[in-house]
């Protein structure tokens, strides 16, 4: 017997289940999240956790106000949420750092004059740097930075249990093991999904949060969406008393972002990264991708700046991991309708800042399946249609999209 569900999302990932969170937190109770591995399994669970108002001048260009609108509720849903559970939730700021003058006046000192700067950012020498890291940093290693007291660090993998926890003990159905392989249409309507067991979920509302893979389905009902696909490497380092009071670093010389991961160091830069169409295999849906190489070019290219930057610490690889982040043409969210398939929506494209907006994506989202619009964000700037020009293949979405500031 085929079983109905008011609403059914497809991917188990922090896009799906805060969508769902605010499905239900809007009412609605029977709703269905789809995946073929538990929550956390896939790119969810590789993220970095540092959640921050990257519309203030650290951000692409293109972002504005509807993202720091979305970024400043994220912060406290997430404060909120670490009241309630052990999400590892740490309050420590962000800073965004200088290893020279160049490196200082050309991305760091303009974010002090930025249109959408926060209360109570400031600046810091290097001397007031190294005494924010508690002596971690090496004072001949750093200029300067710019600091954000609101930003904060979480472990994305309770946090997401976290939301489930809270979602599936106020009704909503978790579907796990089950691969959604079409969404089911009559009449040109979307009527429900089926998936690799022949299982058939009906519904007159589906969204797709399948991140990397959403093309796969996308494509199956309308014009594929121009998503750029990576592989992002993720390393964390012994713990060697890195104190957990330190902020998380943005290092835009290094292309670097660096925090502290019990007692050791998490880090990564785009050294460990690589288009998902330039390596040979892709992972499964659900899973992670594992690609040593990148870790070896990673250590090898960066490993002795850091070990300068950082100078007791071990920064020796403990573990790693790896995620496929999903970039955009214009570098703004995808969140919307699918045209041409009515009861169709879809949220990906979260170019590598997923975990800091997916709350308040989830709260956009909910307003678009029940009110058709959002009142609080312009939800137009995100919808899936706005792209004019054709980009037939992921090298062009690329060679498309801007540059960081």
């Amino acid at each position: 017997m085929q079983q109905q569900f008011d609403v059914i999302i497809v991917g188990g990932g922090i896009l799906g289940w805060s969508t769902a969170y605010h499905l239900h937190m809007r009412g609605i109770t029977d709703i269905a999240v789809i995946d073929v591995t538990p929550p956390a399994e896939a790119t969810t669970g590789a993220g970095a956790g540092f959640v921050g108002t990257w519309a203030a001048g650290f951000g692409p260009a293109t972002w504005g106000e509807e993202e720091l609108a979305i970024e400043q509720y994220s912060l406290e849903f997430y404060r909120a949420l670490g009241q309630r559970h052990a999400i590892q939730l740490r309050t420590n700021g962000n800073l965004f750092v200088a290893r020279t003058a160049h490196g200082y006046n050309t991305w760091i000192a303009p974010m002090l004059k930025h249109r959408l700067t926060p209360a109570g950012t400031q600046a810091l020498s290097a001397g007031e740097l190294v005494e924010m890291s508690n002596g971690c940093l090496a004072h001949t290693e750093v200029y300067g930075a710019v600091y954000h007291p609101h930003g904060i660090q979480i472990h994305t993998t309770p946090t997401l249990k976290a939301m489930v926890h809270e979602a599936t003990h106020g009704g909503v159905t978790s579907i796990v093991g089950e691969l959604v392989t079409s969404i089911d249409m009559r009449h040109g309507v979307v009527t429900g999904v089926t998936t690799n067991t022949g299982a058939h979920y009906a519904s007159e509302r589906v969204v797709l949060a399948c991140g990397a893979w959403s093309n796969h389905l996308i494509g199956q009902v309308s014009a594929t969406l121009p998503l750029y696909r990576l592989v992002a490497t993720r390393v964390i380092s012994p713990s060697c008393g890195i104190p957990s009071t330190l902020p998380t670093l943005m290092i835009p010389e290094m292309g670097a972002w660096i925090r502290e991961h019990q007692g050791g160091l998490m880090w990564g830069t785009g050294d460990g990264y690589a288009p998902l169409h330039n390596l040979p295999t892709e992972a499964k849906p659900g899973t992670r991708p594992h690609h040593p190489e990148l870790l070896n070019q990673l250590t090898a290219t960066v490993g002795e700046s850091l070990q300068r930057l950082f100078p007791a610490a071990d920064i020796s690889v403990a573990e790693w991991t790896q995620g496929m982040p999903v970039y955009t043409v214009d570098r703004r969210f995808c969140a919307g309708a699918v045209a041409g398939a009515p009861g169709l929506w879809a949220v990906t494209g979260d170019n590598e800042a997923g975990v800091t907006h997916a709350p308040g994506l989830g709260r956009m989202m909910a307003d678009l399946v029940i009110e058709g619009s959002s009142d609080w964000v312009n939800d137009q700037a995100f919808a899936l249609n706005r792209f004019g020009a054709r980009y037939d293949n992921e090298p062009a979405v690329a060679a498309a999209m801007p540059p960081r500031r």
